[in-house]
């Protein structure tokens, strides 16, 4: 990984925390998620400043997160939608918010996720296998994929044999 700029790496981690990685780029998406649709509804809503939440919203509809359309009700008004990519980014949300109620908010419970029709929570995200069963930190590797650059390839192979475990 480069150490002049991590985030211009082949590592899918240090891209997206270079697209996602700040305050506000989150919150900007989960107000999609919520419904905010236009540039005054997201500045209502985060309390953002205009000209960072300008380049929040450019940053993420230059990324595919989001795209930018004139309204059907009025054409005079711009439109932000969450794209197929954006939506994608649902379960990362969820699992986020689940892990920040579990590790920062207490285990108090500010926020739920249900499914609509039901209202019953969703349970935790996890990561399973091809069989369904919870994967914890020491079943998984991260390996090089096809496209991995050498720094990365290099990285990985070092940390195959490494197993993590809580402290």
């Amino acid at each position: 990984m480069s150490k002049t700029n991590p985030f211009q790496s082949n590592c899918p981690i240090a891209r997206v925390t270079h697209l996602l990685g700040d305050g506000w780029t989150l919150l900007v998406i989960r107000e999609a998620f919520l419904g905010t649709r236009t540039f005054n509804e997201f500045e209502r809503e985060l309390g953002i400043a205009r000209n960072i939440l300008s380049a929040r919203l450019k940053t993420l509809v230059k990324a595919g997160v989001l795209a930018r359309r004139v309204s059907e009700v009025d054409r005079r008004v711009v439109e932000y939608r969450l794209t197929q990519p954006g939506l994608d980014l649902l379960p990362v949300l969820v699992s986020l918010a689940q892990w920040a109620g579990r590790h920062l908010c207490c285990e108090s419970v500010p926020m739920r996720f249900v499914e609509r029709a039901s209202g019953a929570d969703i349970p935790p995200v996890a990561v399973r296998s091809a069989t369904g069963e919870v994967l914890g930190p020491s079943a998984i590797a991260m390996v090089a994929g096809p496209q991995a650059d050498d720094q990365l390839k290099s990285r990985l192979d070092r940390a195959v044999s490494t197993s993590v475990r809580p402290a």
